[in-house]
């Protein structure tokens, strides 16, 4: 077990919840798959691994990791829910309509100066923002 998938494990101990093997085959998911990825897919991971749980279990474990902040949910405008690790560094993405695919994608002027001028000039504090590129992947053009 690698460095990072046995902090979380840890992680999730010191909450005081138990090490279930749904759940530490999550982890082990996010961990190997760094990629935002829907709860069918984490589904079907599970089933992959001989893990047989409903899709109510899924969410439901996705959402004591979200509580725990050991994963984030992701709202893209497609409506479509994803989750990714908590502990990655901020970060945009670029989702693919054609094939779904979702990439990882850092600007280098990542919104900071954005943020202080909403703030000097409206006086709202931005808690979070969030902002995907939707078009086509290179395989689906």
């Amino acid at each position: 077990m690698d460095r990072l998938n046995q902090k979380l494990i840890e992680k999730l101990k010191k909450s005081g919840e138990r090490i279930t093997p749904i759940r530490r085959a999550l982890i082990e998911n996010f961990c190997n798959h760094p990629k935002p990825q829907t709860p069918q897919e984490l589904l079907t991971n599970l089933e992959k691994k001989g893990l047989m749980a409903n899709k109510t279990t899924v969410y439901r474990q996705l959402e004591i990791l979200v509580q725990i902040g050991i994963i984030q949910e992701i709202n893209f405008s497609d409506r479509s829910k994803r989750y990714e690790l908590s502990s990655k560094d901020h970060h945009h993405h670029l989702v693919c309509q054609n094939c779904k695919k979702v990439e990882d994608i850092n600007l280098d002027n990542d919104l900071d100066r954005q943020e202080k001028k909403i703030w000097k000039k409206n006086h709202f504090k931005v808690l979070q923002h969030s902002l995907e590129f939707f078009g086509l992947c290179n395989r689906c053009q």
